[in-house]
């Protein structure tokens, strides 16, 4: 009977921050401990990279634009080759929506 009056407690949960394979093999986080470098990623996870991916998206088309002018592909490659490039952007924006999701800041 005492054990259904009693209120669980209420523990704050400190979001998990996952350090990526590629980022733990690096000869920077080597001699950090694990808490150093979740701290270390935490801290990376700040700076968005979106401009920078805009910003060759924006390249690859003007380059894309640039090969059918001169003939080199048709008009028909050209779209196929920018929804492809959509495509992989809008999967890409929808995957950091759903890690932000699960790992809020």
């Amino acid at each position: 009977n005492w054990k259904r009056q009693q209120k669980p407690w209420k523990v704050p949960q400190i979001p998990y921050i996952r350090v990526p394979a590629s980022a733990s093999d690096t000869s920077l986080l080597k001699d950090l401990t694990q808490g150093q470098q979740r701290y270390f990623y935490s801290i990376m996870r700040i700076y968005s990279c979106s401009p920078q991916w805009e910003a060759l998206q924006t390249c690859y088309l003007h380059s894309l634009q640039r090969q059918q002018l001169l003939g080199y592909i048709t008009q028909r490659e050209a779209l196929a080759c920018a929804a492809v490039l959509r495509d992989s952007a809008n999967a890409a924006s929808a995957k950091v929506a759903r890690q932000r999701a699960i790992f809020p800041r």
